[in-house]
């Protein structure tokens, strides 16, 4: 039986049976470590998590721990006045109210519209 060598056609199935065997090896070893990484996972998910009391948290705690602004700094706390402040152009007090005072503007343009239309 073992005198003889091994033809073709048998090479050929022990490749396809051991190419085969290594495949479904691979298969069944992936499909075990993502079985037990995610095992795993969820195992430190419930040991990490402590169940606190509800005294100890109040609903203002639970309604700032959520938003997304967490970690930011503080604005300062200067109050700024315009005297404090640097303008761009050298005639800043005429733009204390604005650029224009748009009150006497408008009250000037309603007269000039009223002495319009008593002319006509």
């Amino acid at each position: 039986m073992f005198d003889q060598p091994i033809s073709r056609q048998d090479w050929i199935i022990i490749i396809s049976v051991a190419t085969a065997v290594y495949i479904l090896l691979h298969i069944l070893i992936t499909f075990a470590c993502v079985f037990c990484c995610r095992r795993m996972s969820t195992k430190k998910a419930l040991n990490t998590k402590k169940p606190t009391p509800e005294k100890e948290i109040s609903p203002n705690q639970i309604f700032y721990e959520t938003l997304p602004f967490k970690g930011f700094k503080r604005p300062p706390s200067q109050v700024i006045n315009r005297d404090s402040c640097v303008y761009a152009d050298c005639d800043y007090a005429d733009y204390a109210d604005g650029p224009l005072s748009y009150n006497a503007t408008s009250k000037l343009q309603a007269i000039h519209k009223k002495t319009e239309k008593e002319e006509k």
